[in-house]
């Protein structure tokens, strides 16, 4: 008999819900894919088509938990889907991952992404068990800078033409958080200044 898939875990806030992504957010999501300035340190170029982001979507549908999920990140009241966050690039028997988040550039600076991040994390070290989650910066992205520094992941470096973007190479910082870090209320030290 087959493996029934383990069903895709939702996670709550106080004002967020993390659910599975349905193809009925596309259009939520093409708001932030379709916008240049919301995509200028995510790591795909912007979508010009509408068909981009439903491809993107049905791939976030579908994932593989043991390498990568994501959630759409919800209003807990409307449903209405904000964002996404995700763990990938999966190292679930070396209890390692990447994060990623994006919320629509009308819902930043008030939280949301501290929220539904920490949410994650909480999964990803004691739902999972992992060990080890990084995080891959563009060096002027700030906010983001900001957000999982406030979050306890410390800086380990500068990742030189690390990332490619529409043929353009990317520098990025590696941001790291230990399991054995993630219960301390003050960020890691940075390794590398």
């Amino acid at each position: 008999m087959a493996k029934r898939p383990e069903p895709h875990p939702i996670l709550l806030t106080t004002r967020l819900r993390l659910r599975q992504f349905r193809a009925e957010d596309t259009d939520a999501m093409h708001e932030c894919f379709a916008d240049p300035e919301a995509m200028r340190f995510w790591n795909a170029p912007v979508h010009t088509k509408r068909t981009e982001t439903e491809r993107t979507v049905l791939r976030y549908v579908a994932c593989t938990p043991s390498y990568h999920r994501h959630w759409a990140v919800a209003d807990i009241e409307t449903d209405r889907c904000l964002g996404l966050v995700s763990y990938h690039d999966g190292h679930i028997r070396n209890k390692r991952a990447a994060i990623g988040y994006f919320i629509n550039p009308a819902y930043q600076s008030r939280g949301m992404a501290t929220e539904a991040v920490s949410a994650m994390l909480d999964f990803c070290f004691d739902d999972l068990g992992l060990h080890r989650l990084q995080a891959f910066i563009d060096p002027n992205n700030t906010p983001s800078r900001k957000l999982v520094e406030k979050l306890g992941f410390g800086r380990e470096g500068l990742l030189r033409d690390h990332l490619r973007v529409d043929g353009i190479w990317r520098d990025e910082i590696l941001y790291a958080l230990l399991r054995t870090g993630r219960s301390s209320s003050a960020a890691v030290p940075a390794l590398i200044p």
